[in-house]
C-alpha cells in the first residue's frame, strides 16, 4: 500500500512540471492501467492514478473554456469571502450553485461534486456578507492573466483556489440572507478590535482577514520575512491544538484521580475539535483547509495507529490532502504548511530524562519529605530543560527553513529574516497566538454573559477592549521590530531567476547531507558526489558573471549577444532591452489608481532577469497604456535617463533628459529615433518611432502610429527594413497599411494586445495582411512574454506559455462553451 501512496504523491507533486493533462477520452484508459498495475507494480499504479485523478478534477472544474470574448451570463452563487474593497469597487469570491439543465451526465456529476468559484468585481455594490445567496448577472471571462518571468502568476493562483472565471457584476438580486455564525462573531468583535493599535494584526490572526493591513505594514512583513505569521497556516493550527491539548490535559490531571487511555483520546479529539472551530473562524480558506486537514489527519493517525512512525503519518496526510485537493501543489501555502509540519516531526524526538539524583536513603520522615520534594523538583527541572531544547530545535529550523522556502517561492529574501524569525516564530508560538486565542475565548464568554444581563453595547465593547488589551500588548514587540526593519540595510533583496535556481539546488544539497545522517547504505563518496553535483549551478553562476564582466569590459561597444523582452502587460506596451546587467525600456504599461503594470510585471521582471542598471526609459507618447508606469519606474530607478517628446513632469516629477530625435549608442546597439515630419494633432501619430540595429538584425518600434504617420515614414528618405516589427497601434484598423508592411519587410510581427481585450485588438483582418505575406505573427495576450536573443547569427524567439514555462496551468483559459475532449 505504501508503494502505491509513494507513487501517487510523487507523481502529484511533479504535476507542477507537466506540459498538459489527460483529455476526457483518456481517463477510462488510465483507470484500466491503474487496475492492471495495482498488484504487480503498485508504485507505477499510484503514478498513473495521480495523472487520472488530477486530469479528472481539472476537466470537472474547467468545463467551459472555448469562448475568448467575455459574455454576459446569469447564475446563482453563494458569497464566500470579500477579497478587497475601495470607495467604489469591491472584489469578492462566490461559490457557484449548480442548476439544470446539463449538457451531459459528466457535466451533471462534475457540477454537483466539485466546488467551483468565481472572482467577481462590483461597482457601488449592495452590502454583501458571507453566506448570502444572490442571483447574479455578470460579464464573465476566463482566468487567463498576464504571464511574465518574475511576476505574480495570478492564473496559477486562481487554479489553486478552484476559481474558474472572473467577471464584473451588472445586476444582482438577493435571494437568501442567512448570516453565518462566523459573520455574527465578526460583527461583534470587529468594533472592539478597531479601537486597538494592533487591531489589524489581531483581525488577521483570529479571522484570517488581512484586508485591514496597510501597504506599509505589508512592506514591513515582506522585508522581514514575517508574512507567514499573519496568515493562518499549519504553525497557527499546531499552536492552537497544542495549547488546548495542554490545558485540557492539565485540567484532567487536576480533577480526575485515575487516568485512562480513553481520557487521553478524548482530550486529543476535543482539542482537534477546537482547532477545527478555529479553522471555521478563519473562513476555511483553501490554504487553511489544507493545513487543517493535514494536522487533523496526523492527529487521527496518531490515535488510531499509535505505533506508526512519523514519516508514515506525514505520508498518509500528504496523500489525503492531494486526493481531496489535487491542485494543492500549485499553492505556496501548501509547501509552507507541509514544510512546517515536516520540520516539527524531524525536530521532536523522544529523549530520555536523566536518572534521578543519587540521594542517600533516609528513614527520618522529615528527610524523606525533603528527598521526595528534591526528586520532584529535579524531574521538573529535567522536563523543563527537555521542553526548552525541543522548542529551540523546532524554532530555529522553522525560522531558517521557512525563510529559505519563501525565497524560492516568492523570489525575495532579506538577510535579516533568519535572525528576525528566530525571534518572531518563538514569540508567536509561545506568547502571541496562545494569548490571542485565550483572550478571544474569554471575550466570547464575557459577551454572552453581558448580553444576557442586557448591558449596553458601549459597556460590552469597553469590556472587550480591556480583555484584548494583553493580546494587543503582546504584539507591540513584534510591531516595534517591524518598524525597525525600515532602517536596516538590505531590508529586501530581490533574487533573479538564475540565483533562485542556484539556491534551490543548494537546498537540495543540504537536504542530501541531512538525510545521509540517517542512511548509511551507500559509500561516502557517492553522497559527496551528489552534493557536488547540486553545487555545480553555483560554480557555473559565478563563472557566468565573471565572463559577462570580462566581455563588457573588453568590448564595451560591441553587442555579441543582447536580448529584447516584450512583456505581457494586458492592453498596453512595455519592451525591455537587456545586455548583461544593463537595461533599457520602451513604454511602461498602464496604471489605474493605485494599481500599475509596472509594479505588477515590469519591476519584478527586471529584478528576475538580474538587471541592476536601467539606463534609459523611452516613452512613445502620452497615453495611459504607454506612460502609466513611468511614475513608479522613475522612483525605482532614479538615475535612468528619460526620453520623450512630451511633458513627463506630471509622471516623473522631472523633465525628460532628451527628445526622440537623432541617434543613441547603447551597449553596442544603435537606436535611431526617426524624426516626426507629420504635423498632426492626433496623439497617436506623435509616437516615438525607434529603429534598433546591432549590425546584423533590426527591430522597428512603432508605438501607436496610424496610417498618416506610416505614409509620412514611407515618404521620408530613411531605412525602415527590419526583421522584427511591432504592429502599430496594437493591431488597430487605423494602422498597418499594406505599403508600410511591404517597406519594412519583417519576418516577425508582434501585436502588444491583452487577451480578450475590450477593443478587440488586434483585428483579424489586420493580422491577415501580415500572415498573407508569410510573416510570423505573435500576440502578447496569447503567448505571454515574448523574448528575443540576438547574436551575430540572427535571433531566437522564446515565448512564456510555449517555451519559458510550458506547463498546463499556464495555458490559455477561456470561458463560455463546453470543453472539447481533445
Amino acid at each position: 500500500m505504501n508503494r502505491f501512496i509513494y507513487g501517487f504523491c510523487a507523481c502529484s507533486l511533479s504535476a507542477m512540471l507537466w506540459p498538459s493533462l489527460a483529455p476526457i477520452w483518456c481517463l477510462p484508459i488510465l483507470c484500466l492501467l491503474v487496475l492492471c498495475c495495482l498488484k504487480k507494480i503498485p508504485f507505477l499504479a499510484g503514478g498513473i492514478f495521480a495523472i487520472f485523478w488530477i486530469s479528472l478534477i481539472f476537466q470537472s472544474l474547467y468545463l467551459h473554456q472555448n469562448a475568448e470574448k467575455p459574455e454576459l451570463i446569469q447564475f446563482k452563487a453563494q458569497i464566500v469571502s470579500l477579497v478587497s474593497q475601495n470607495s467604489d469597487w469591491i472584489s469578492f469570491d462566490v461559490r457557484v450553485l449548480p442548476h439544470p439543465p446539463y449538457s451531459s451526465y459528466f457535466e451533471a456529476m462534475a457540477l454537483h461534486n466539485v466546488q467551483r468559484y468565481y472572482r467577481l468585481t462590483w461597482q457601488k455594490p449592495a452590502k454583501i456578507e458571507p453566506g448570502q445567496i444572490w442571483q447574479f448577472s455578470a460579464r464573465m471571462k476566463g482566468i487567463s492573466s498576464i504571464q511574465n518571468q518574475g511576476g505574480f502568476n495570478q492564473q496559477k493562483y486562481f487554479i489553486s483556489q478552484h476559481i474558474i472565471g472572473k467577471g464584473r457584476v451588472k445586476r444582482a438580486e438577493l435571494i437568501s440572507h442567512s448570516t453565518h455564525l462566523r459573520q455574527a462573531i465578526i460583527d461583534i468583535t470587529v468594533p472592539v478590535l478597531a479601537k486597538l493599535t494592533e487591531g489589524d494584526i489581531l483581525r488577521a490572526l483570529i479571522f484570517g482577514d488581512k484586508s485591514q493591513l496597510s501597504e506599509q505594514r505589508w512592506q514591513q512583513l515582506r522585508q522581514t520575512g514575517a508574512g507567514h505569521l499573519v496568515a493562518i497556516s499549519g504553525l497557527h493550527l499546531s499552536v492552537v491544538f497544542g495549547l488546548f491539548y495542554g490545558l485540557l490535559m492539565l485540567l484532567s490531571r487536576l480533577f480526575v484521580a485515575t487516568q485512562h487511555r480513553a481520557y487521553g483520546i478524548g482530550i486529543i479529539l476535543l482539542a482537534a475539535g477546537i482547532t477545527l472551530g478555529y479553522g471555521y473562524l478563519s473562513g476555511f480558506a483553501v490554504a487553511t483547509q489544507r493545513a487543517l486537514l493535514m494536522m487533523l489527519l496526523l492527529v487521527t493517525l496518531t490515535v488510531v495507529k499509535q505505533y506508526s512512525n512519523s514519516w508514515d503519518r506525514l505520508l498518509y496526510a500528504l496523500c489525503i490532502v492531494l486526493l481531496l485537493d489535487p491542485f494543492a501543489m500549485l499553492s505556496a501555502g501548501f509547501w509552507l504548511s507541509f514544510l512546517a509540519l515536516t520540520i516539527i516531526l524531524l525536530a521532536v524526538k523522544p529523549e530520555p530524562i536523566d536518572a534521578e539524583p543519587n540521594l542517600t536513603h533516609q528513614h527520618d520522615t522529615a528527610q524523606s519529605v525533603s528527598v521526595f520534594i528534591s526528586t520532584k523538583l529535579y524531574r521538573f527541572y529535567q522536563q523543563a530543560i527537555l521542553a526548552v531544547k525541543v522548542l529551540w530545535s523546532i524554532q530555529w529550523r522553522l525560522a531558517i527553513g521557512l525563510g529559505l522556502l519563501q525565497a524560492v517561492l516568492f523570489g525575495t529574501m532579506t538577510p535579516h529574516s533568519i535572525w528576525l524569525n528566530l525571534l518572531f516564530v518563538p514569540w508567536f508560538s509561545v506568547v502571541v497566538i496562545p494569548v490571542v486565542m485565550l483572550s478571544f475565548c474569554l471575550w466570547l464568554a464575557t459577551f454572552c454573559l453581558l448580553h444576557l444581563l442586557a448591558l449596553s453595547p458601549t459597556v460590552i465593547n469597553d469590556m472587550g477592549e480591556l480583555i484584548f488589551f494583553i493580546a494587543n500588548i503582546s504584539l507591540e514587540p513584534f510591531v516595534w521590530l517591524l518598524a525597525l526593519s525600515d532602517d536596516l540595510p538590505l531590508s529586501l533583496v530581490q533574487i533573479n531567476d538564475q540565483w533562485l535556481m542556484t539556491l534551490l539546488f543548494l537546498l537540495l544539497a543540504f537536504a542530501v547531507m541531512y538525510y545521509r545522517r540517517y542512511n548509511t547504505r551507500y559509500a561516502s563518496w557517492g553522497w559527496y558526489g551528489v552534493v557536488m553535483l547540486f553545487c555545480l549551478p553555483l560554480v557555473l553562476q559565478i563563472y557566468d558573471l565573471s565572463r559577462q564582466a570580462m566581455l563588457i569590459s573588453h568590448k564595451p561597444n560591441a553587442a555579441p549577444q543582447w536580448q529584447m523582452h516584450v512583456l505581457d502587460v494586458a492592453q498596453g506596451m512595455a519592451v525591455v532591452l537587456q545586455r548583461g546587467q544593463h537595461g533599457l525600456i520602451y513604454d511602461t504599461g498602464a496604471a489605474y489608481g493605485d494599481f500599475s503594470y509596472a509594479a505588477r510585471a515590469i519591476v519584478p521582471f527586471i529584478t528576475a532577469k538580474g538587471i541592476t542598471s536601467l539606463d534609459y526609459i523611452v516613452v512613445s507618447h502620452d497615453d495611459n497604456d504607454h506612460v502609466g508606469g513611468l511614475s513608479l519606474l522613475s522612483k525605482t530607478f532614479p538615475n535612468s535617463g528619460i526620453i520623450a517628446d512630451f511633458n513627463v513632469e506630471p509622471y516623473a516629477k522631472r523633465a525628460a533628459d532628451q527628445t526622440c530625435s537623432g541617434k543613441l549608442r547603447w551597449q553596442g546597439i544603435e537606436l535611431h529615433f526617426i524624426d516626426n515630419t507629420l504635423h498632426s494633432v492626433n496623439d497617436n501619430d506623435q509616437s516615438c518611432v525607434v529603429r534598433l540595429f546591432d549590425g546584423y538584425s533590426a527591430v522597428l518600434l512603432t508605438g501607436d502610429i496610424e496610417a498618416p504617420r506610416e505614409q509620412a515614414l514611407l515618404n521620408a528618405d530613411i531605412t525602415l527594413a527590419a526583421e522584427v516589427l511591432f504592429v502599430p497601434h496594437h493591431g488597430s484598423r487605423t494602422s498597418s497599411i499594406p505599403t508600410f508592411i511591404a517597406a519594412v519587410q519583417p519576418q516577425v510581427a508582434i501585436a502588444t494586445a491583452g487577451f480578450a481585450n475590450q477593443y478587440g485588438f488586434p483585428k483579424e483582418d489586420v493580422m491577415t495582411r501580415y500572415q498573407d505575406r508569410g510573416i510570423q505573427t505573435l500576440q502578447t495576450g496569447h503567448q505571454g512574454q515574448i523574448s528575443f536573443i540576438f547574436t551575430e547569427k540572427g535571433y531566437k524567439i522564446a515565448t512564456y506559455r510555449q517555451d519559458l514555462a510550458p506547463f498546463w496551468y499556464n495555458q490559455l483559459f477561456k470561458f463560455g462553451e463546453t470543453l472539447k475532449a481533445e
